[in-house]
């Protein structure tokens, strides 16, 4: 089942988290969502080159920015998740 969710930035690890509803969960490249663009969600894959980017569709690359936080639908049956860090 899709719920919605956030990207956020770890800047300790310096890694994008995702987090639905309390609960953080791993992510790592490859990994893939539907990432909310202008009212409207977009498949997007999650990659990593001097910075993390997502291609949305297969066709359209963007840099996220650290500081922003990205609303996503995803299944969190596919990711692991992270020990509570508070």
């Amino acid at each position: 089942m899709m719920k919605k969710g956030i990207l956020i930035y770890d800047h300790e690890v310096q890694e994008w988290r995702l987090w639905i509803e309390h609960k953080a969960y791993w992510l790592q490249q490859g990994d893939s969502f539907e990432l909310l663009v202008q009212n409207q969600y977009f498949q997007a894959y999650l990659e990593k080159d001097f910075d993390w980017f997502v291609t949305l569709e297969g066709e359209v690359m963007f840099v996220l920015h650290v500081q922003h936080i990205y609303k996503v639908l995803v299944n969190p049956q596919n990711y692991l998740e992270v020990e509570d860090p508070f």
